[in-house]
């Protein structure tokens, strides 16, 4: 199904693995994913978590793997079945790897994640849910395709600091729009940030055409700007 590997990882207990970081490289972790192996992907990924922040390993590792599937379905090297077997053994694989917080994870201020109306795509929503946590948020991810009208809902009834929003195409811009503006009207006088992120955002501008406060290029931009409008 998928490419030759630079080394297939042979069934191992990971707690005796001796496997130097920097093995694991972007070629290999597309090859598991597109195999459907979200156990070994998972291995991957805790393996790199072990000598790199998540954040840079979400950044590095994780980016480029799925860069290169993207690539490979684009160049025919592989097929639409792959990407999507890819995509979702990573969502299994980062499930796995989820930071386990305790009851003190569940007391710092609320971030809400979403995918905006039309858009389907999940992994950078989980990503994102996962470094806010370890920064200390009480993150609900509300998935991808949430109409406006429902997430402005969500904001009105419960006591929300931030809003982060997802799109890759800018043909969601309206889209983008309208969740903006569902979240200012539920928020009142309240202070809720909302930052933007995904692909979209290298359209110059976006922040001031959708009235957000911010756009996220990286997951590292994402939480740095999170952590500058986290309430006092």
């Amino acid at each position: 199904m998928s490419d030759p590997l630079p080394f297939r990882l042979p069934p191992v207990d990971p707690a005796a693995a001796d496997v130097p970081a920097a093995s694991l490289s972007p070629e290999l972790l597309a090859g598991l994913l597109a195999d459907g192996d979200d156990e070994l992907a998972a291995w991957t990924l805790n393996h790199a978590l072990s000598e790199a922040t998540r954040v840079q390993v979400f950044d590095g590792l994780l980016r480029d793997a799925m860069r290169l599937v993207g690539e490979r379905w684009l160049t025919g090297q592989w097929t639409i079945a792959e990407e999507h077997l890819a995509s979702r053994t990573l969502l299994q694989a980062l499930e796995r790897i989820r930071p386990q917080m305790g009851p003190e994870g569940r007391v710092g201020p609320s971030a809400v994640l979403a995918g905006v109306a039309g858009e389907q795509h999940m992994i950078g929503l989980v990503c994102l849910e996962q470094a806010l946590e370890e920064d200390g948020w009480t993150v609900a991810n509300l998935g991808a395709d949430l109409p406006a009208a429902d997430l402005g809902a969500f904001v009105l009834r419960n006591d929300v600091a931030l809003v982060a929003l997802s799109a890759v195409g800018t043909d969601r811009v309206g889209a983008l729009s309208e969740s903006v503006a569902a979240v200012r009207g539920a928020a009142g006088e309240r202070s809720v940030t909302v930052l933007i992120g995904g692909r979209i955002t290298a359209q110059p501008g976006l922040a001031e055409t959708v009235g957000a406060d911010g756009v996220a290029h990286s997951l590292a931009e994402a939480v740095a700007l999170a952590a500058a409008y986290r309430p006092a």
